[in-house]
């Protein structure tokens, strides 16, 4: 009998550290676009910095890749304005579990709506 508890136990234990394991530590794909969205035009170069990692820089028309590990998480970006004035934005976004993003810093920097979507794989 003991045995048999102790098996449950187990794999209820083994059970639950998985699915925290899961939800805690999963890997996104967040993919930083500085191109042409509608409106919003492409900046001649963007410094981004995710998570509080080492600053990059983005050129207009490009794509870059990123991972990220977790559910919350914090896009700092600083620009040159119109002015050429230095700007700073920081934004705080959450995933779901197994959700891959685009943001699009031309639409974060001008307060668009739709900055951060879905990535589909094509």
């Amino acid at each position: 009998m003991r045995l048999v508890r102790n098996w449950i136990i187990l794999i209820i234990f083994t059970i639950i550290l998985s699915v925290v394991l899961f939800i805690t530590g999963r890997q996104h794909s967040v993919y930083i676009d500085n191109k042409n969205k509608g409106e919003y035009v492409a900046l001649k170069e963007v410094k981004y910095s995710l998570d509080g990692d080492k600053e990059k820089k983005i050129k207009a028309n490009k794509r870059k890749a990123e991972v990220v590990k977790g559910r919350s998480h914090k896009i700092e970006v600083q620009y040159k304005d119109k002015d050429g004035q230095n700007k700073k934005i920081e934004k705080k976004f959450e995933l779901k579990a197994t959700e891959n993003i685009i943001i699009n810093l031309p639409e974060l920097i001008n307060n668009g709506e739709n900055w951060l979507e879905e990535f589909h794989a094509k």
